[in-house]
């Protein structure tokens, strides 16, 4: 079972690595601020990006498509800071990993 990167929301930057079950135990006791995408090589930040188990059984048109023109300016601003936010935290995991490596 693949390991999931995480960033605990107690003690600052606590970075550990979890199964997807205790991820879904993380994000529902409301344990961490950010979790590691693979699959968007990004880190996902859990107040503004869609996460496991948010939704539900929304039956309108798709709204997370790249080229959708609906998003308001105030959410654009929200994307923007999480993405730098992102940029930040995967730049210091790659310390951290480096760090242990050499240590």
């Amino acid at each position: 079972m693949p390991l999931i990167r995480i960033v605990y929301k107690a003690g600052g930057c606590d970075f550990d690595y979890v199964t997807s079950d205790r991820l879904d135990t993380l994000i529902a006791q409301d344990g961490i601020t950010h979790f590691f995408r693979p699959s968007e090589r990004r880190w996902i930040n859990i107040r503004i990006d869609p996460v496991r188990g948010s939704g539900g059984g929304y039956q309108g048109p798709e709204r997370r498509r790249k080229n959708n023109k609906l998003r308001s300016i105030g959410e654009k601003r929200r994307l923007n800071a999480g993405r730098r936010c992102s940029d930040w935290l995967d730049g210091l995991w790659r310390k951290v990993e480096s760090h242990d490596a050499l240590g």
